[in-house]
């Protein structure tokens, strides 16, 4: 039997559907809740009218808290001025800024505006302002800007306008124009909090490599903006995307873990409130916001069901949180991350036990008697992992329209490491914040599991039947689902006592198994060590990160040289980690052929990431924040870079050797940029490369007419194959066999070009493009040259 108040519950949830779908006047609301009060009254002794009449007042006043959530757009609210002139709006950024990866999303408070003609005047309202990567603004600035509110959009499937409402914005900002009036001053407890995450970030990035790092930033810290794209949509394909979000999943394993060490060194009962103390902390320091505030809630009611042991309580704790958090903001019904963590939840406390009682007497009838100690990874990897997947697939089949056919399996095979990656990842954290060669050696400890989640969601994202792709499901269907899925709840029943897995109780067993743990982590920590170390060839490797340049060189005894960083610091990162030993942070060169954006940006960050030997710039300038933000990272880390000159000569290695071609005296009076790219010949014996960055055809005229030897087994195609470069008089100077081009797919410039294509093809060059084979690395060891591509 349900308690009562989850009935009250589902009558507030359903009235506050109900006043969605049918938006009823506050009088029918008043006229209905008449008969309810009366029926109180005259039947105050009789429980089941009663009970009638309370949850029909629960369900009137669910549906009368949200017609009071939407919010009166006068002329004193910003929203009132979308879609008009542009104006200057003064605001506050009253939360943690979204960074993406070369965009930032800033919440902001309004507080005045001056319109076209002068007027100005008080207003509220939130608006959500996206603005250029750099610079960086922070929470609690005060800002000018100046552009035009926009009703945020309605796509196809997705209104972003009702997403951006549930947190109460109705207005939007694009491309304005930004002046910092008023930085953060004073203390501010979030401000201490996020400086402590941006700090915390900073050290994971230093001490792993990529993907690796920016796994562990989405479960330590929140931080989803460094995870590539492409592996983001291998782990919803999968159905483990709640790996990489502060979901109850994470709270739950972080509260485990320390009610185990708690109940070692301070008892049972004191372990449940350090638990509690410790996701207070933590929830602190990813943020506090809604999302994660409701995970932490989520998390803990799981626990508390382990805990108490009494699943009408827990039951209870669950539906009041859900009414508590529908009290607060009534839309956050309508969010997806609420929905699938409130029914996992429910999915752990109602299913777990039936499906370990069913595991129990299946194993019973198969004759098992007793299993080893380490078979607990079934109950709580597999079972729970099916427990959560049968509650939520109708709801991610209703919202999404696809269903992983991994999913179990992905979990089983992810789901034992986590706590490792949670305890090594955070001491190594913790102990990088202290003295960062310590927090790396913990590191080098936490990159294991983490590789593990990472490998294993990839093979089984690869399998051709991993997710299928369904039509769209109706809202009955879903609903009839679930009211057949709670009927076999209650059918089944909760027995008070239930048969167990049959564990063994060797201790000793537990003692093997963790020796053999050890052993097996070290020799593939070794085995992966291995697969980067110097082969005594020359490496150079085209990295596939979209619509840019970034080109990595590894000499024959292991120095590295980077050439460009492209567009994206998430991809370049994720393309260095699969190229880097992943102990390996450090870059022996760097060099920024020119400062546009589809070559700088990712170098950026990369200062932050890597420690740098050599810089080496051209004598290009740039007003742009960008190149700015380049300069004050340099000036940070106090790197002193080297300007570039036609005639500069690099010893690389021992055979290995870099030669500049440009930039030179005959373009210092070019306009373009492009022209004063940093264009370098390397050579290997008998093989070279000619890096040419986004040379022109002025520039590729200037290094003809200077006389220097432009010939190279290998050119890297000028400006992406554009038609402002590869002139015929540059291809016979160079005389190449092979041209390599780095290029988005479909991108917007149209690059490579069609008839420099036909060029190459006339003059029978081999043509190799990031675009269709992925990343690209030519080896060779001076004489003879190999192929490796990523597709």
């Amino acid at each position: 039997r349900m308690p009562p108040l989850v009935y009250l519950t589902i009558a507030w949830i359903t009235g506050i559907a109900a006043a969605k779908w049918l938006e009823p006047p506050p009088v029918t609301l008043l006229a209905l809740a008449v008969p309810a009060i009366a029926a109180l009254l005259l039947y105050r002794k009789e429980p089941r009218p009663r009970f009638i009449a309370f949850n029909l007042l629960a369900f009137l006043l669910g549906a009368g808290r949200l017609l009071v959530a939407q919010p009166a757009i006068t002329p004193t609210h910003i929203a009132w001025y979308n879609d008009g002139n542009s104006l200057t709006l003064t605001a506050k950024i009253i939360d943690e800024p979204d960074v993406r990866d070369t965009y930032t999303n800033l919440r902001v408070e309004a507080q005045r505006i001056r319109l076209k003609n002068g007027e100005e005047h008080p207003v509220e309202g939130l608006v959500l302002l996206r603005t250029a990567r750099y610079p960086e603004y922070h929470y609690g600035d005060t800002l000018e800007i100046f552009g035009k509110p926009e009703t945020p959009p309605v796509f196809e499937g997705f209104s972003y306008k009702d997403y951006l409402a549930r947190f109460g914005i109705h207005s939007m900002m694009r491309r304005g124009k930004i002046t910092l009036l008023h930085p953060q001053t004073g203390f501010s407890l979030y401000t201490a909090i996020y400086r402590f995450k941006e700090k915390a970030h900073q050290v994971i990035n230093r001490m792993l490599s990529e993907p690796e790092a920016a796994l562990l930033n989405g479960i330590l810290l929140g931080i989803q903006s460094g995870i590539p794209r492409d592996l983001y949509d291998q782990f919803n394909a999968t159905g483990a995307s709640h790996v990489i979000v502060i979901s109850g999943s994470n709270i739950s394993l972080l509260v485990g873990l320390l009610l185990l060490a708690g109940q070692k060194a301070i008892g049972k009962r004191n372990a449940f409130f350090l638990a509690l103390a410790g996701v207070a902390a933590y929830t602190a320091m990813v943020g506090a916001d809604a999302a994660v505030v409701r995970a932490a809630l989520m998390g803990v009611l799981f626990i508390l069901a382990m805990y108490v042991g009494r699943p009408n309580v827990v039951l209870n704790t669950l539906f009041v949180s859900a009414l508590l958090m529908t009290l607060y903001n009534p839309l956050t019904l309508w969010d997806v991350g609420f929905q699938l963590s409130f029914l996992a939840t429910l999915g752990l406390v109602t299913l777990v036990s039936p499906l370990e009682h069913g595991a129990a007497a299946l194993l019973n009838r198969l004759g098992v008697t007793s299993l080893p100690r380490a078979a607990s990874v079934l109950n709580e990897a597999l079972l729970v992992t099916i427990a959560a997947q049968i509650i939520t697939t109708p709801l991610i089949i209703y919202q999404f329209g696809r269903f992983s056919a991994v999913s179990l399996l992905t979990n089983f095979l992810i789901v034992p490491v986590q706590p490792l990656v949670m305890i090594l990842g955070g001491l190594a954290t913790l102990a990088g914040l202290i003295w960062l060669p310590l927090g790396q050696l913990v590191a080098w400890a936490a990159w294991l599991p983490l590789a593990w989640t990472i490998w294993m969601v990839q093979w089984t994202a690869n399998f051709s039947w991993a997710q299928f792709e369904l039509p769209a499901m109706p809202f009955w269907l879903m609903a009839l689902l679930y009211l057949t899925l709670a009927a076999a709840v209650w059918a089944i029943g909760h027995p008070a006592k239930r048969r167990r897995l049959p564990f063994s109780r060797d201790e000793r067993s537990g003692l093997k198994l963790l020796v053999f743990g050890v052993a097996a982590g070290l020799l593939l920590l070794l085995w992966a060590a291995t697969q980067h170390l110097p082969d005594g060839k020359l490496h150079v490797a085209f990295l596939d990160i979209g619509q840019g340049d970034a080109i990595l060189v590894t000499t024959p005894n292991g120095r590295q040289i980077l050439i460009d960083g492209g567009p994206s610091p998430a991809k370049l990162g994720q393309r260095l980690g699969e190229e880097m030993p992943f102990w390996d942070h450090s870059i022996d060169v760097v060099i920024s052929t020119h400062p546009d954006a589809d070559h700088i940006t990712g170098l950026v960050e990369a200062l932050d990431r890597y420690r740098i030997g050599t810089t080496l710039i051209s004598d290009a300038d740039s007003s742009s924040s960008l190149f700015d933000e380049w300069n004050k990272r340099l000036s940070d880390h106090a790197y002193h870079p080297t300007l570039a000159w036609q005639g500069m000569r690099l010893q690389l290695d021992e055979r290995v050797q870099a030669r500049i071609l440009n930039p030179g005296p005959a373009v210092e009076s070019l306009d373009s940029p492009n022209d004063h790219s940093v264009t370098l010949k390397l050579t290997m014996d008998a093989v070279s490369f000619l890096l040419s960055g986004d040379a022109e055809i002025p520039a590729e005229q200037a290094m003809i007419n200077s006389g220097q030897d432009l010939r190279a087994v290998v050119l890297k195609s000028p400006h992406h194959g554009s038609k402002t470069g590869s002139s015929a008089a540059f291809l016979e100077a160079v005389n190449p066999q092979i041209v390599v081009i780095s290029v988005g797919k479909e991108n917007r410039f149209g690059h490579p070009a069609p008839e420099v294509l036909q060029r190459y093809a006339n003059y029978g060059i081999t043509v190799f493009r990031t675009d269709e084979l992925g990343t690209i690395e030519l080896i060779t060891d001076g004489e003879k040259m190999w192929l490796e591509t990523s597709k």
